[in-house]
């Protein structure tokens, strides 16, 4: 019929009402900083959109934050806060604080929730500054707590059970490592929408260094719930 819309027959990969999802990531905060984990997997509805999906990133030197939720919207507010970020600092000559890298985020989230387009996502930021070690959880309203641990995404009730259990304050970088890990493979057993790999950041006053591969499955041992 003229005039009428062709009806679209999507490939469930590329189906809009099934937008690709980050899962599940965590932060805890230790002696000397921050570690924060997540898996690599993306997820669409039930179908694995990517075994790759890099949910850690770096905002500044001492601070990164973490996507769980929809990446489209996660990629989009990384980019936002860069920029925002790259800004401060040119203008002032410092370093942007933590405090205000998560604040900021919060607002911006905030403004959005109350123009009724939320973003879909529930970010961490984490990360080092002169007042000390923080991590900031937060939800697509814009509500934001400081926690010394959190998880979010899918997985997360699992791995908040572990941390709830094995969480102490001040820990060392090698304890902390352990807790974190051990939370995240709770996680990608327990949750279909986790898993695929593992990611690992610390962050310290020195900045913020990835943890190789190698040395997540040495810390987990026959832990390590992967094959490859």
């Amino acid at each position: 019929m003229i005039g009428k819309k062709p009806e679209i027959n999507f490939p469930d990969y590329l189906n809009p009402k099934e937008p690709i999802h980050g899962t599940t990531t965590l932060a805890l905060t230790f002696k000397d900083g921050v570690i924060m984990v997540a898996d690599k997997r993306a997820s669409a509805g039930y179908m694995v959109a990517s075994p790759r999906a890099k949910k850690l990133h770096k905002l500044a030197k001492r601070t990164a934050m973490s996507i769980a939720g929809m990446v489209s919207d996660a990629q989009y507010l990384i980019k936002l806060m860069r920029a925002e970020i790259n800004l401060y600092e040119l203008n002032r000559g410092r370093e942007m604080p933590t405090r205000m890298i998560g604040n900021l985020l919060a607002t911006i989230m905030y403004g959005q929730y109350r123009s009724f387009f939320p973003y879909f996502v529930g970010p961490i930021v984490a990360g080092v500054d002169e007042t000390g070690s923080h991590v900031f959880s937060m939800d697509p309203s814009g509500s934001i707590t400081r926690e010394p641990y959190t998880s979010t995404g899918s997985g997360s009730p699992f791995a908040l059970g572990v941390l709830e259990a094995m969480y102490e304050p001040e820990m060392e970088e090698d304890q902390a490592k352990k807790v974190a890990l051990l939370a995240l493979r709770s996680a990608i057993k327990k949750d279909i929408a986790t898993g695929d790999g593992i990611d690992m950041l610390i962050i310290t006053k020195d900045g913020i260094k990835e943890v190789p591969k190698d040395e997540i499955k040495s810390i987990l041992g026959d832990k390590y719930p992967l094959t490859g």
